[in-house]
C-alpha cells in the first residue's frame, strides 16, 4: 500500500512520513477514529514506507513499490509484517483460535476491499456473525513467541493489532508487558474505532494518532475514479457517508435499493408520529431481517436526513443536498428537528448503531428507538407530518 493510493488524509500522511525522515518512530502507536477513515491502510502504508529499501523514498515522499520489501507488502506477505485480529471458534477452528489460523482469510478481505473493511464484514468472512470475537490470551502468547525471533529481512518487525478494543482483560497484562519493554526494532501499530472501549493502560502506553473523517471532496473523487459513478451520484453518497468511505462504497453497491431508504424513513417517521405501536412492531420485525450492515446503513442515512432537516430549519434549504422530490418531506419535517431535540436524536441513533454492532436484537433496537423518536417529535410545535 502506497501513501498516494490512500484516499485523503494528507496531513496525517505527512506527519507519518516526517517521523521516519527524522528518525522519530515511536515503538507503539494507536491509530483511532471512526469507521471507513483509512486507519488500517495508513498503518500498512507507514510500515511499508519504514521498511522500503529505496533510499530515495524520502525525496519521492512514498515507498518505491517495486523493491523486494514493497512487493511483499503489496501482497501482505512480508515475513516481518504481522497481524493480530479479533477471532473466535468457527466450523474449522474448534478451540484456542489465533490470528495465524485466519490470516489467509484476512489478507483476502483486505485486498478485495482495498484495505477498507469492517468488523462485521470480517465476522461474515470467517462465519462467526452470531459470535463476539476477541484478542485472547492465546493470541498474546503468540505475540511473545513471534517477536522473540529476529527480523527476517527488514530493519523493523511490525505488529499491527486491528481493533485493539477487542483485547480481553485476561490477555491485557501480557500485551502491556511487551509494550513497556519491546524487543529492539519492533514497532506496534494499534488500530481502534471505539476509543472509550480501549483498556486505559493500553492508551497510556501508546502515542495517539487521531484519524479524522475523510473530506467529502476526497470521497467524491474516489467514488468517481474507483467506482465509476457520476459526480452527482458521488456528491450525494459523500453527503450521506459523512466521511466514511466504507459506507460510501456500501451505498453505491446497494444501487437501486439505496433509493428506497428515503421512502422507508418517511414511512417510519409517520408511524412514530402517530405512535401506531402494532405497525411500529411490524416495521421493527421486518427491518431486523435485513442484517446488521443494512440496519446500520439505514440508521446512518436517517441521521443524515435529520441533520439536513436541522440545517434546513435554521439556515435555509439551498444548502441541503437531497433530490428535489425529497425536499417536500424535508420542508414539512424540518420544524420537528430543532435545538430542543437535535442532540437527543443524534445520541439515540448512535446508541442504536452501537447496540446493533454488539449483537443486540435489531428488532428490539428499532422498537425502542421508534418509541423514543415518537417522544422527541412531540417536543416540537404541533404540526402533522404529511
Amino acid at each position: 500500500m502506497l501513501f498516494k493510493n490512500i484516499i485523503g488524509q494528507h496531513e496525517i500522511k505527512e506527519r507519518l512520513k516526517q517521523t521516519v525522515r527524522e528518525n522519530r518512530v515511536s515503538h507503539a502507536q494507536l491509530f483511532f477514529g471512526g469507521e471507513g477513515r483509512g486507519k488500517l491502510a495508513l498503518a500498512i502504508a507507514y510500515a511499508q514506507f519504514i521498511n522500503c529499501r529505496d533510499k530515495n523514498r524520502f525525496t519521492n515522499g512514498d515507498s518505491c513499490g517495486v523493491c523486494p520489501s514493497c512487493i511483499k507488502y503489496n501482497k501482505l506477505i512480508h515475513p516481518d509484517l504481522h497481524f493480530i485480529i479479533p477471532v473466535s471458534t468457527n466450523t474449522s477452528v474448534k478451540e484456542k483460535p489465533t490470528s495465524r489460523q485466519f490470516i489467509k482469510h484476512y489478507r483476502e478481505l483486505l485486498l478485495e476491499n482495498d484495505y477498507f473493511t469492517t468488523l462485521n464484514s470480517w465476522y461474515e468472512k470467517i462465519g462467526i456473525e452470531k459470535k463476539q470475537a476477541g484478542i485472547n490470551v492465546y493470541e498474546c502468547s503468540e505475540i511473545l513467541r513471534t517477536l522473540s525471533y529476529t527480523s527476517y529481512e527488514s530493519e523493523y518487525k511490525i505488529m499491527i493489532i486491528w481493533m485493539v478494543e477487542k483485547l480481553n482483560y485476561q490477555a491485557a497484562p501480557k500485551l502491556l508487558k511487551i509494550l513497556e519493554e519491546p524487543p529492539d526494532k519492533t514497532l506496534f501499530l494499534l488500530i481502534a474505532e471505539q476509543h472509550e472501549q480501549i483498556i486505559s493502560t493500553i492508551i497510556s502506553r501508546t502515542q495517539l494518532i487521531k484519524i479524522p473523517k475523510i473530506e467529502d471532496d476526497e470521497i467524491i473523487k474516489a467514488c468517481i475514479e474507483k467506482l465509476h459513478v457520476s459526480r452527482e451520484e458521488a456528491a450525494m453518497v459523500a453527503e450521506i457517508a459523512n466521511g466514511n468511505f466504507t459506507e460510501a462504497v456500501h451505498l453505491i453497491k446497494q444501487g437501486e435499493g439505496r433509493k428506497n431508504y428515503f421512502d422507508r424513513f418517511v414511512g417510519w417517521m409517520r408511524l412514530c408520529w402517530t405512535v401506531d405501536v402494532p405497525k411500529i412492531m411490524a416495521f421493527s420485525d421486518e427491518i431486523s431481517k435485513e442484517g446488521r450492515e443494512s440496519n446500520k446503513s439505514f440508521l446512518q442515512f436517517g441521521m443524515t436526513v435529520l441533520r439536513n432537516c436541522l440545517v434546513m430549519n435554521y439556515t435555509g434549504k439551498d444548502i441541503v443536498k437531497f433530490r428535489e422530490e425529497e425536499r417536500g418531506f424535508l420542508e414539512k419535517f424540518s420544524p420537528f428537528v430543532n435545538q430542543a431535540n437535535a442532540g437527543r436524536f443524534s445520541e439515540e441513533f448512535n446508541t442504536a448503531i452501537y447496540h446493533i454492532e454488539r449483537n443486540v436484537s435489531p428488532g428490539m433496537v428499532f422498537l425502542d428507538l421508534s418509541l423514543t423518536v415518537a417522544r422527541l417529535i412531540k417536543m416540537t410545535p404541533s404540526k402533522a407530518v404529511s
